[in-house]
């Protein structure tokens, strides 16, 4: 397809909050001004389009509608979905791409099927069980907390407690890293109250074996059943300020977004971590596990 015969339509979620470190979180500017740069240089036709689960119906139609209507009824619509929320909360997820898919839109990113199975951590984690893909022992949290006694018996010591639905590190803070039952039940008491309202509960809680050590990450282009035609990117290392203890080392909310409710910063502001390339003797097999996971 010829770059010069589509128009790309950015589906951004736009989460309506009076809340300040809401609305920080949900900050696409950045993305935007990107966005601007990288289909300016392509020459391509392009809009930004914020949508709120209230109104991204309205949108798509009008997307679909302006295909065949508008001066620009010549160019194809492309639909670049950024919407990865999961329903609640405000945010439009998986019913964006249910939607695209009934009005026959072309549109990037994930299907509903490997959507619904990320969107929580816990069919990924079970998915990744059955797959025997290595990922730490884990157990969910029972609604009434009633699977707490004996929890570090089963799984060992310390745990990191998350919700199993949330992006951006929302709910996961340096008192997420527990070793006691009395602190893990703590935790799960502030996860059930949310933040700011924003619920953190849904879908459930779960603990997972806290590991310390390196941290990598892999990008993936393409379909998990063509590892031929797939590009799996050589692997980076997120390497954290080393002033940090190893229980710290992981992408806490407060830090993450230096917000600093209850965390400090580090140093005088210093990066909470940089990344370098994968040391070359891991790479093999980063990308193999990753790929893996993927495929789960």
């Amino acid at each position: 397809m010829d770059l010069q015969t589509i128009k790309v339509w950015v589906l951004a979620p736009f989460l309506e909050t009076d809340d300040p470190n809401l609305a920080y979180f949900s900050d696409y500017t950045q993305s935007q001004a990107e966005y601007q740069k990288a289909f300016d240089d392509l020459q391509i036709a392009w809009q930004w389009q914020p949508v709120t689960i209230d109104n991204f119906k309205q949108i798509v139609d009008k997307i679909a509608a302006k295909a065949m209507t508008d001066a620009t009824a010549d160019l194809t619509p492309v639909v670049f979905n950024l919407c990865d929320g999961d329903d609640t909360n405000g945010i439009p997820g998986i019913s964006v791409i249910h939607y695209l898919e009934e009005k026959k839109l072309i549109y990037t990113g994930s299907d509903a099927a490997f959507y619904d199975i990320t969107t929580s951590k816990i069919p990924m984690k079970q998915a990744f069980d059955q797959a025997k893909v290595p990922t730490p022992a884990w157990e969910i949290i029972a609604a009434d907390a009633s699977n707490v006694p004996n929890i570090f018996d089963r799984l060992g010591k310390p745990l990191i407690l998350k919700p199993a639905i949330a992006a951006g590190s929302m709910g996961v803070s340096l008192k997420s890293v527990v070793d006691t039952e009395g602190s893990l039940s703590e935790q799960i008491v502030l996860l059930n109250k949310g933040y700011r309202g924003y619920e953190l509960n849904v879908g459930g809680v779960f603990v997972e074996q806290f590991i310390n050590g390196f941290e990598f990450t892999t990008f993936i282009i393409g379909s998990a059943d063509d590892v031929k035609n797939a590009v799996i990117y050589p692997p980076v290392e997120r390497v954290f300020n080393q002033k940090l203890p190893e229980n710290e080392q992981f992408l806490s909310f407060d830090r993450l977004w230096e917000i600093y409710e209850e965390e400090t910063p580090i140093g005088n502001h210093e990066n909470l971590w940089e990344y370098e390339p994968a040391p070359k003797a891991f790479a093999d097999e980063i990308r193999r596990v990753s790929w893996a996971a993927y495929a789960a």
